[in-house]
């Protein structure tokens, strides 16, 4: 039975009686419960409870179970039918060292934004998403990849992977099958790094450019920049964008896909979410046009740091140098701001330090505003932030998505530079500042044998009973010092243009991190109390 009805408070209880005995979850505003019945005093759900299976992965049933309203409250007052809702959930899923949230729309249309460079974010959709198939397929109704560094798209082929993976024909609750409607990128395609064994240098790994003259001085402009990703050469593009094109061409044959590249001012790329009072500016990136040559402009090297307290300089002698490959697409990633009633989110990509100061300087001369309630941290936390782009902001939440998952990928993320910026241009007196790592929870697990993690071809390898084989020399190796995560990270954020909720999950069922926020009669966001039943 598909879910017709959703939580209408904040946060909502699960039992396993009607007496209020055996607490099965929480669940908060705007998840889907499938109803058994309404009663004068409680409500009959079913409802998602995860088990381990023997082999660590963690499959969803559903399960019975009571929601018992104070008597203030009419059943019908805390789970209503879809069609009245009208939440705005957006979630910010931990992926490790990379970027992936999800926006689902009070009439359940989705937009993905990024994707990680792992599985973490399709399991994550899998599970949301159950029962698809590639003849039933869930509809996105787009995909925006912010810009062509892999920590940000590669995940979103696990999803086309898990298609096929044979591994996952047995649990189905891992498998996902999409038609996105539309897919939107900055039109930067990452080239290969070599050719003929030689290493390229940076200007030739996006794309086409064109050297002009702009006051006089040299300035270098990306001109080939692409827009139907399926119409790229394989050879001109790096392995992630080989992987995602392949993935494109499976998702294409469901449905056409329509692809565009954003910049600045393509607002009614977002058209779509018109009718449902959405509004989406798009704010970068910014093309330059000098005479005739319209391009985006390649940027440089950062000065080197660490910096404390004020903004790098633009001089040639002092400020930002060079050309680098890596801060042109990080800079140029798409910005868009997105307002629903009184509340507003800024989704900035890998904004840096040069960037974000011309978007600060734009915000500060009035052509553009900046400023939003819940604020996704560009680039991880990283040191090159422009700290008059957060004053810009000044959030009242900010997200920040980062995890290092072995040394090679350790960036020191997020860097405590930031973290101060994020609170002290906070327009409130205690600002939210969450870390998708850190909302993560972990279990000690204890020293373990070696031979529980043996693996080959990427699988582990188990018999039918579910115990791992025994590989008598890997046996004999050293055990090592486990962790097991009791609970993914998650930042969820809920509004319905009037009130806003910001919650996680922790290692305990019985417990959540919730704070909501309501806009005053001055149309400024303050404290509320959070509706608890």
């Amino acid at each position: 039975m598909a879910a017709q009805h959703l939580i209408n408070v904040d946060l909502a209880k699960v039992f396993s009686s009607k007496e209020k005995k055996g607490l099965i979850t929480i669940l908060g505003w705007g998840d889907e419960v499938e109803v058994e019945a309404f009663r004068s005093d409680h409500i009959e759900i079913r409802v998602t409870q995860f088990e381990t299976q023997p082999d660590g992965s963690v499959k969803p049933n559903k399960v019975p179970g009571f929601i018992v309203p104070p008597k203030a409250l009419k059943p019908s007052e805390v789970v209503i039918p879809k069609k009245q809702s009208a939440v705005l959930k957006i979630d910010f899923v931990d992926v490790q060292q990379g970027d992936g949230s999800v926006i689902e729309t009070p009439a359940g249309q989705v937009i993905l934004i990024d994707g990680g460079d792992n599985q973490m974010f399709a399991r994550y959709l899998a599970n949301r998403f159950p029962k698809t198939s590639a003849q039933k397929p869930k509809e996105i109704s787009c995909i925006l990849v912010t810009h062509g560094d892999a920590d940000h798209f590669l995940g979103l082929t696990k999803i086309h992977e898990s298609e096929t993976e044979e591994r996952l024909k047995s649990q189905p609750w891992k498998r996902l099958f999409i038609h996105p409607e539309r897919v939107y990128h900055n039109g930067l395609v990452k080239r290969p790094g070599t050719k003929d064994g030689k290493k390229l240098p940076d200007t030739l790994l996006l794309g086409a450019t064109k050297v002009v003259k702009e006051n006089g001085k040299d300035i270098t402009l990306l001109t080939g920049l692409e827009d139907d990703l399926l119409k790229v050469d394989p050879a001109e593009m790096n392995e992630p964008f080989q992987k995602w094109q392949q993935a494109l061409k499976t998702f294409r044959k469901r449905g056409p896909i329509k692809f565009r590249n954003l910049q600045r001012g393509d607002n009614e790329a977002f058209d779509f979410l018109a009718d449902e009072k959405i509004k989406v500016e798009v704010l970068g990136p910014i093309p330059t046009k000098v005479g005739k040559v319209e391009g985006l402009r390649f940027l440089g090297n950062p000065p080197n740091g660490p910096r404390v307290g004020q903004e790098s300089l633009l001089t040639d002698s002092k400020g930002f140098s060079g050309k680098s490959a890596s801060h042109t697409i990080n800079g140029h990633s798409i910005i868009f701001r997105l307002s629903y009633g009184g509340f507003n989110f800024l989704f900035t990509g890998d904004l840096n330090d040069e960037a974000g100061q011309v978007l600060a300087r734009e915000h500060n001369q009035g052509k553009l505003n900046l400023q939003a309630e819940v604020f996704k941290v560009p680039h991880h936390g990283s040191a090159d932030f422009s700290g008059a782009f957060v004053q810009a902001v000044a959030p009242v939440v900010s997200i920040v998505s980062s995890g290092d998952e072995n040394a090679r990928k350790e960036f020191i993320h997020p860097r405590a530079t930031l973290m101060g910026a994020l609170g002290k241009h906070s327009r409130v007196e205690e600002p939210l500042i969450f870390v998708t790592e850190l909302v993560a929870f972990f279990q000690v697990v204890g020293p373990t044998r070696s031979e529980i993690h043996k693996f080959k071809d990427d699988l582990a390898v188990v018999d039918k009973a579910g115990i791992a084989v025994v590989d008598k020399k890997e046996a004999k190796k050293q055990s090592f010092f486990a962790f097991s995560r009791a609970a993914f990270g998650l930042v969820m954020v809920r509004t319905d243009g009037s009130r806003l909720l910001v919650y996680t999950n922790s290692g305990q069922v019985k417990m959540k991190e919730a704070y909501a926020f309501q806009i005053n009669q001055f149309g400024k966001p303050e404290p509320a109390q959070v509706r608890q039943v």
